[in-house]
């Protein structure tokens, strides 16, 4: 069998890396797609973290369309619990079976995490729904485009955070 060679085409040049840019507009929660209302008007109507919430996230086929982290205790980081498809989508499948159970922050998308970060916080602690628009450049070839709905909880120095991602 005799063994095929390619010639280097780039000759040794490097790619210069890609910047990553992530750019978050706030947006009335009233802007929000119909789904993503009815998501934050149910957790508003709970407002504690429970069960029944799930339940009603199963019940009406929204959860698929959810991604969900949650710490184990105070001290401890947000994890990924849950990662919707358009999460996958957005990022891909391989990408969501090394974060689930991980902390956001060991997001290998950098400038995306200290992007979003902030803003699963802010859902935490302001206790109010936040809406935002949310670009990101330099992850592929094409600018990706999302909105999200986050809720945010905390109880006893648990905190969660649900995000409702419309690409």
């Amino acid at each position: 069998m005799s063994v095929i060679s390619f010639p280097n085409q780039d000759r040794g040049a490097r790619r210069p890396a890609s910047s990553k840019d992530v750019t978050i507009e706030r947006r009335p929660i009233h802007a929000a797609a119909d789904w993503q209302s009815w998501i934050v008007n149910e957790c508003r109507t709970q407002k504690t973290l429970s069960p029944s919430i799930f339940s009603f996230l199963k019940g009406t086929g929204l959860l698929v369309r959810c991604t969900f982290l949650a710490s184990d205790g105070p001290n401890s980081p947000l994890l990924f619990r849950y990662i919707g498809a358009p999460t996958v989508e957005f990022l891909g499948r391989a990408w969501a079976r090394q974060q689930i159970g991980k902390p956001d922050l060991d997001d290998p998308h950098h400038a995306i995490t200290e992007g979003i970060g902030p803003q699963y916080r802010e859902a935490i602690e302001g206790g109010e729904p936040l809406f935002n628009q949310v670009t990101i450049t330099g992850l592929s070839a094409d600018q990706k485009v999302y909105t999200h709905a986050l809720y945010g909880w905390q109880d006893s120095g648990r905190r969660a955070v649900l995000s409702c991602l419309a690409a």
